[in-house]
């Protein structure tokens, strides 16, 4: 019999050691699933988060997109006005440039033709006799 307690007894305490060990594992499992749901909670306000982020990254790369459109048309319309610039300079340049030297070209021809003049004047002057009767500042320099 006192085997038997004994059996009685040891079905007993390991009864009530899997019963005990059934509710620690209970509320581990519980603590668990508390922690599970928090870190549940919290997943959800982080997707939450990263959509409005995303929402807002969205709307931050069309205004890039936006602005760096406005930028290229910007810089074209600004590339072709400074091309047409310098096509009108170029042109304006190679104008004076064509202008100076007729200019330049008709000024020497007229001072040739002024010495020229200058010099039958004083050779004529000369072979008349009136080269002293002339005032002096009408002579020619040598």
């Amino acid at each position: 019999m006192l085997l038997n307690c004994k059996k009685t007894g040891l079905y007993f305490l390991k009864e009530y050691y899997s019963v005990l060990i059934l509710q620690i594992n209970m509320l581990g499992i519980k603590d668990l699933k508390e922690e599970l749901t928090e870190m549940n909670a919290e997943m959800k306000a982080v997707r939450e988060q990263l959509e409005k982020l995303s929402e807002q990254v969205g709307s931050v790369s069309e205004h890039i997109t936006s602005s760096m459109d406005k930028i290229s048309n910007t810089l074209e319309e600004t590339n072709e006005t400074i091309r047409n610039s310098l096509n009108l300079t170029s042109e304006t340049i190679n104008n004076m440039s064509i202008n100076f030297s007729k200019a330049l070209e008709n000024a020497l021809e007229k001072m040739a033709n002024f010495k020229v003049q200058m010099d039958i004047r004083e050779t004529v002057l000369k072979s008349l006799g009136l080269k002293d009767i002339i005032p002096h500042f009408l002579k020619k320099d040598k």
